[in-house]
């Protein structure tokens, strides 16, 4: 397996990257185990695709309990955490118990809200199962869930022990889910990495057929990225901020759609042609990168036009986000393909552009 290290302070772990290695993966997990117990929080297209085969294989290792919930964003809630609490008390998981985040980025920001809380503080491992959550939602510490009003309004930063990804999942992922993914690594070129952001404009052809040597390469890249930038800002107070390019938006277009309507992925594909879009209408950028940015996620089936929802809407969700102080947002803007600021801008100032 490829390791790439999150080299935090406090609490340092590995990401592992391979083809699909469970038994390496077995090894791993039994590291990081204070006992012999690992619950595994899953949701039910996982389950029913990988329970049976991976019951089989780490059930050799160790004692496995399962607990399936429905598959979706609108089911990341407390709600959701709550019942969960309920059947870990059930089945008397304690705190040298260890969670495994079977499942995309939903599954693994609920599970690492649940490690967070449960008995105040227990382990959590991370298996992704999607390319968003491999390549960015994994990694990091973020974890939480949504209320009615807004995305991610309660959570906590709660490192995994460690990230275990197999890219032989992203066989199984539905279509759109997988497309949703590349708009995840098509933000990494655009923030941090200019030779990535080419790599993907040579190569939609090979990224959207899956091929494993163009995937192995973009998963590593975008890891690597992410694994520096947490080490140099675990807490979002300053360069991990970077990583919100095209999210203001989006989260504020998942809110206004109940979480129903557009993949998470394709919200922030809209959002960073808008965040471009505002970048060049600001002067933040000297070019206008809209339409090149445009073509590729065009090029790679998604959305790059946002709903018409009305500039009160807009605002009204906005002032929700988590980066809103007193009307002010703090929003990623470009400067060039493969560098982004942070800027505090008005609200009302984004409007126009809408």
């Amino acid at each position: 397996m490829k390791t790439i290290e999150v080299a935090l302070k406090v609490a340092p772990y590995q990401i592992h990257i391979d083809r699909w290695d469970l038994e390496a993966a077995a090894q791993i997990i039994h590291k990081h185990l204070k006992g012999n117990r690992l619950f595994v929080i899953t949701n039910t297209t996982i389950a029913r695709l990988y329970r049976n085969k991976l019951h089989q294989s780490l059930g050799q290792h160790f004692s496995l309990e399962w607990i399936v919930v429905p598959d979706g964003e609108q089911h990341k809630t407390l709600k959701t955490c709550e019942n969960i609490y309920s059947k870990l008390i059930q089945k008397k998981a304690h705190r040298d118990s260890t969670l495994l985040a079977l499942g995309g980025g939903v599954v693994g920001d609920i599970t690492g809200f649940v490690a967070a809380t449960y008995m105040r503080g227990i382990d959590f491992i991370q298996i992704p199962t999607t390319l968003l959550a491999q390549v960015d939602a994994s990694i990091g510490g973020k974890t939480g869930v949504d209320l009615p009003s807004g995305k991610n309004l309660v959570g906590a930063f709660y490192q995994p022990k460690a990230v275990i990804i197999l890219t032989d999942f992203l066989k199984t992922l539905p279509e759109r889910d997988y497309l949703s993914g590349l708009a995840e690594v098509v933000k990494y070129g655009l923030i941090a990495d200019d030779l990535l952001f080419c790599t993907l404009k040579n190569n939609t052809g090979a990224l959207l057929n899956r091929q494993h040597s163009i995937l192995t390469k973009i998963i590593n890249t975008c890891c690597g990225l992410k694994a520096g930038i947490v080490a140099r800002d675990e807490k979002d107070h300053g360069l991990r901020a970077t990583l919100n390019f095209g999210h203001s938006l989006g989260h504020a277009i998942e809110s206004l759609q109940n979480y129903r309507r557009t993949r998470h992925g394709e919200a922030i594909a809209m959002g960073m042609v808008f965040a471009s879009k505002l970048s060049y209408a600001l002067r933040v950028s000297p070019s206008d990168h809209t339409s090149t940015i445009a073509l590729l996620l065009t090029q790679l089936h998604l959305p790059t036009q946002w709903p018409s929802f009305s500039h009160k809407d807009y605002q009204r969700a906005l002032l929700i986000d988590k980066k809103t102080r007193d009307r002010n947002i703090r929003f990623i803007l470009l400067e060039k393909i493969g560098r982004v600021k942070s800027v505090t801008l008005d609200i009302k100032s984004l409007l126009p552009c809408l």
